[in-house]
């Protein structure tokens, strides 16, 4: 659906855009009943003034916030310093924080880039419930681009990757490899991204007829310790045929902990990320993944600012979803049976 512009107002009230935007700013310099016109067309429209994005025109810093949850991820790395070169191109620099996955500290550095006076605030919030208290306060000062993450609820910009899709191309390619049985290996679903791949592998699998019971779920954190230490869960039991990783990171350490316990990949089981960081295309570990558009969503990002620092007032929020890319590697290719056995499906 397209945006609803400041041109779309000022075409259904009969006025020009330059009196709408003195109604919409509260400008006395208008009679009463131009003033109802605009204002019901605006009503009628669903338009609505980004107060910060107003406020941006007329005060900048030449500054953008970023705040990620974690800078050990190699995800999050990759894509500030793609976003980073993006934002340069726009005269505009980059300052960087962590809240390193605590919301109490998230605040902290929010606000710290608000005493500043970016100009803008992106952000990729840690919880899905908790981080939305600080958006709110947030963009009601500044124009805010949430990143990678969401937190519900919370109307601003966003650019991310189509999580679903991502996780139903590895699940699909699984059950074309012939798996029956498979776990899920993953972060407990605090922030929208966990959340979105846990349930998408529940729900996939139900609909393509895996087996994945609860007992076959193992959540922790987004971080090759806890890969690890799952590694360690799931050969105290009978493995399952495949084990989908919410994260590259999470898969590396799954590696790294059948490795030790002498447990072959792919050959005892079969093992998925998702991200494609750099580490996954490694010749010895060539982890099957989902590859997120880094570069394209901070090109999107940064024509988001762009959007912003140009249009200010008629600035809207957007919502942009870019389809991720299934990449097979070595760790989910079976090696001995070259006709999977029929799934009866």
């Amino acid at each position: 659906m397209a945006r609803t512009t400041i041109e779309d107002v000022a075409r259904l009230a009969g006025v020009s855009t330059a009196t709408v935007s003195r109604v919409l700013s509260g400008s006395a310099s208008v009679s009463p009943e131009t003033r109802s016109r605009v204002n019901a067309a605006a009503s009628e429209l669903g338009y609505r003034v980004n107060a910060a994005a107003r406020a941006l025109r007329r005060d900048r810093t030449s500054t953008v916030g970023i705040v990620v949850p974690e800078l050990a991820n190699p995800f999050f790395t990759a894509l500030v310093e793609q976003l980073e070169q993006q934002v340069q191109g726009l005269g505009l620099s980059l300052h960087l924080s962590s809240s390193r996955t605590d919301p109490a500290l998230e605040a902290e550095r929010v606000r710290s880039f608000l005493a500043a006076r970016v100009e803008v605030l992106i952000i990729t919030p840690c919880h899905v419930e908790l981080s939305a208290p600080i958006l709110d306060e947030a963009r009601a000062h500044v124009p805010v681009i949430q990143l990678d993450q969401f937190a519900d609820g919370v109307e601003t910009d966003w650019v991310g990757v189509a999580e679903d899709i991502g996780m139903r191309l590895v699940m699909e390619h699984l059950a074309a490899q012939g798996v029956e049985r498979v776990s899920y290996v993953g972060a407990r679903p605090s922030d929208s991204s966990s959340r979105a791949r846990h349930q998408v592998a529940r729900r996939t699998a139900r609909e393509l007829g895996l087996e994945l019971p609860d007992d076959r779920v193992l959540l922790g954190t987004f971080s090759a310790e806890w890969g690890r230490r799952a590694a360690s869960q799931a050969a105290g039991r009978e493995l399952p045929e495949a084990i989908a990783c919410g994260a590259d990171v999470v898969a590396l350490g799954i590696l790294e902990g059948f490795d030790a316990l002498g447990i072959r990949v792919p050959d005892d089981v079969l093992v998925t990320g998702f991200d494609d960081i750099p580490l996954s295309s490694h010749p010895r570990l060539s982890i099957t993944t989902v590859r997120q558009p880094i570069d394209e969503i901070a090109q999107v990002a940064a024509a988001m600012i762009g959007d912003i620092v140009n249009r200010g007032a008629d600035h809207t929020a957007q919502r942009v979803a870019l389809p991720p890319e299934l990449v097979v590697r070595d760790s989910s290719r079976r090696r001995l049976a070259q006709n999977p056995p029929s799934r009866g499906i």
